[in-house]
């Protein structure tokens, strides 16, 4: 039995396409199609009917799906136990957004450097939502996260949730009183740019639509976020973890909201495929290095 078989028949399942098969697979469609006409010839069934926009299991297909990925899953065991983690080898191209290369990705990457020196890591720095379409497009194996992405096809590892803190510049003078939201909408908004989750949350944090005399400063880069708030251009709620060397310089100071900004959930994302082994490795990996910066921070933030 061809696992490189089984591996194609488990795509062109899961995305119901010889061609979306073939490009996930970087392989030609008259490939993908040969590899599933002599699976079929050797099981002795019909596996996929074809129609013209799309494919669909046969229920003889829908038998053998679930035992080809038992058994694509128990090759890659075999080979994680016999060769023995420390030997993986390969390349992992991950995404990665602003918040978390502010916090733990030097963790990761040393991490990663020390367990699995053979693999390599190539990084891509941008937004959770254009980490989502080059993930989808196959243009990275994983992405470091605002999640979850609720896709049939995708694996969502939880890595950690930072709480969130409104900051400002001392020179504003707010600081050392209670403060409500309508005290924050007199101050121009610093945020991430729509569509983002930060974004999104702040406009419940609102109410309502932000009014129309309210400023509002939206970016992608969190660098900016935080130097635009040390200058006193506006108000950020921003995770505490983030901005504690700021705080500690005197640059920011905490905010007194009486409403609570909500927290901010970071996950590890990457395609359920049948080769999911390196990306499934980095994405536990960043799990554990993330639950541990923030056993650390919540500890030093205790005071």
């Amino acid at each position: 039995m061809n696992l490189t078989f089984l591996e194609t028949f488990i795509w062109v399942a899961k995305l119901k396409s010889f061609t979306l098969a073939a490009d996930r697979m970087h392989a030609t469609q008259a490939a993908v199609s040969s590899r599933i006409a002599s699976l079929e010839r050797e099981l002795g069934v019909r596996l996929f009917d074809r129609e013209p926009r799309e494919v669909r299991l046969t229920p003889d297909g829908h038998f053998a799906l679930e035992r080809a990925e038992r058994l694509v899953k128990q090759a890659q065991e075999f080979v994680s136990e016999i060769a023995g983690e420390e030997r993986l080898r390969g390349t992992v191209r991950i995404g990665v957004i602003d918040t978390i290369s502010h916090s733990w990705l030097i963790d990761l990457i040393k991490r990663s450097k020390m367990r699995y020196p053979q693999i390599n890591l190539e990084l891509t720095a941008d937004t959770s939502l254009r980490l989502t379409d080059d993930l989808i497009a196959n243009e990275l194996d994983v992405a470091l996260m605002m999640g979850p992405l609720l896709r049939q096809d995708i694996v969502n590892v939880d890595l950690c949730t930072y709480s969130c803190r409104w900051v400002g510049s001392p020179e504003l003078g707010l600081h050392g009183r209670p403060l409500n939201v309508d005290d924050l909408a007199g101050f121009p908004i610093l945020s991430f740019p729509k569509g983002a989750q930060p974004y999104e949350a702040l406009r419940s944090f609102f109410h309502r639509q932000l009014e129309a005399d309210t400023v509002l400063y939206a970016t992608n880069s969190l660098a900016t976020i935080i130097r635009m708030a040390c200058d006193g251009i506006g108000v950020a709620a921003l995770p505490s973890v983030v901005t504690w060397r700021e705080r500690g310089r005197g640059e920011l100071v905490e905010l007194d909201v009486r409403q609570t900004f909500p927290p901010l959930s970071f996950h590890a994302v990457h395609v359920n495929s049948p080769n999911m082994m390196l990306p499934a490795t980095i994405a536990g990996l960043a799990r554990e290095v993330a639950r541990e910066f923030c056993e650390r921070t919540d500890s030093a933030l205790a005071w």
